[in-house]
């Protein structure tokens, strides 16, 4: 007998029979999502007969319960829903637990004494089931048909160990975020060179990977604190090729907070410099062991050797990379290792893309600024080539776009220091160059759009 006829016994007049019509109505709807819940777990058993690899779906949170539900129902209502979800607590003190009530038997709740994400994470996989692992953050939603999508790759190429999607973001209401930046699918290069380069947001939230290639890389660097989605996604990346679903697959809350393991919470004001410290310390790991053929393909990397032409793009790359993560001492002493292949031939399009990059990082370049031998140190090194003013003017973009923008905010402070900075990098044919070069592009964009300018 279902429930809500249970109520009957309020039928006697008008105001109980109201209580009942919305008892009744209450009840109704709470066993009709049970039944389409219900429905999901019929379809997972079925795709257990299909060559699509089952997923599994870890939530690792902490004091999260007011986003919580809305990330499990945002599993729940997949077009290709998970074959479990796995919520690790680790130690909340709110009402966090409550989930485990509401959403059985939906979930697997597991509760830890707080030891952070990482080890949330471990303790997931130990608990999960399927081939394919999400990781989702506890405060996120997923786009409706996120697994359909991100597994799709997966049936066509067995040798993939992740595939991962786009991300926007949302804010509270009446505020504006924007979205994240991703890997490009106009971007040739391999994905573990997108992600060294930029970090982008492809971590965990919106990646989904092989359980076997995780669970190759435990026991986690305890080490790692801040960047653990991006420490996961460059372990993962180093195993194997990956594949871009061109397609929003996350909703992204941001919201003010703490984050990290209790005893180490981080606020948000702290969480670019604990992100800095972390990326540098995890990517010097990196390259220091990392094959030149990484840098221009995909993993599995074949024993053969690069042409020269391979070779400096493969050095111009892992120069700008480790520049970018504030490695400046590996980043000069690979280009110059770059700048002495082919000394006589220029530089070709796909290195100068590659190039004006170098002082590009998301996180700004203080240190450069604040360090004259580190322009002094890369001036130095093109000094010996014909196309020197050309590299010099590739190399000095991103300073020219600073300077404008110090121009339209009127910061004559910043304007200076970067100024100072430009003529440690630049002589005067290099200064010229470059000045002939951005009038030369400004009047592209006016060509081109007119209205522009």
């Amino acid at each position: 007998m279902p429930n809500f006829l249970k109520c009957s016994k309020l039928i006697g007049n008008k105001a109980a029979l109201w209580q009942f019509s919305v008892v009744s109505w209450h009840l109704f709807s709470h066993e009709l999502a049970q039944a389409k819940r219900l429905s999901h777990r019929q379809t997972e058993a079925e795709l257990t007969m299909t060559d699509i690899p089952r997923v599994s779906v870890i939530i690792p949170t902490f004091n999260r319960h007011m986003y919580l539900a809305d990330a499990v129902r945002s599993l729940l209502d997949q077009t290709r829903p998970p074959f479990d979800i796995v919520v690790v607590d680790d130690g909340s003190t709110d009402g966090t637990p409550g989930i485990e009530a509401e959403f059985a038997p939906f979930i697997t709740y597991i509760h830890q004494d707080s030891a952070g994400r990482r080890t949330a994470i471990a303790t997931g996989l130990k608990h999960c089931r399927g081939e394919l692992v999400w990781i989702m953050d506890d405060d996120d939603i997923a786009a409706s048909d996120a697994l359909e999508r991100l597994t799709a790759p997966f049936r066509d190429n067995p040798a993939l160990v992740l595939s991962y999607g786009n991300t926007i973001r949302i804010e509270p209401p009446g505020q504006n975020a924007p979205d994240l930046p991703g890997a490009s699918p106009d971007d040739p290069r391999p994905f573990l060179v997108q992600l060294m380069e930029d970090g982008f947001a492809a971590g965990p939230p919106c990646v989904l990977a092989r359980r076997d290639a995780l669970v190759r890389m435990l026991p986690f660097d305890r080490s790692i604190i801040s960047s653990v989605d991006y420490y996961l996604s460059m372990g993962l990346a180093l195993q194997g090729p990956a594949a871009f679903v061109d397609s929003v697959v996350l909703h992204q809350r941001q919201h003010p907070g703490q984050r990290g393991p209790k005893g180490d919470r981080q606020a948000q004001a702290e969480w670019g410099t604990n992100w800095i410290y972390h990326d540098t310390y995890l990517l010097k790991q990196v390259i220091a062991d990392l094959p030149l053929q990484a840098y221009v393909n995909a993993p599995p990397w074949k024993e053969r050797a690069l042409t020269p032409e391979q070779q400096r793009l493969a050095l111009i790359q892992k120069a700008v990379i480790a520049g970018r993560k504030k490695l400046w001492p590996e980043a000069t002493a690979a280009l110059q290792q770059g700048m002495n292949i082919l000394p006589d031939t220029p530089l070709s399009a796909d290195e100068t893309r590659v190039l004006a990059g170098m002082l590009g990082c998301r996180y700004g370049i203080a240190e450069v600024h604040q360090n004259p031998e580190i322009l002094l140190g890369l001036r130095k090194v093109c000094a010996g080539r014909r196309d020197r003013t050309r590299i010099l003017v590739t190399l000095s973009r991103p300073l020219l776009h600073d300077i404008g923008l110090a121009r339209s905010d009127r910061d004559l402070t910043r304007a200076a220091q970067i100024i100072r900075s430009w003529s440690r990098l630049m002589g005067i044919p290099a200064t010229w160059g470059a000045l002939k070069s951005a009038f030369g592009r400004n009047l592209a964009k006016k060509t081109t759009n007119p209205r522009a300018g």
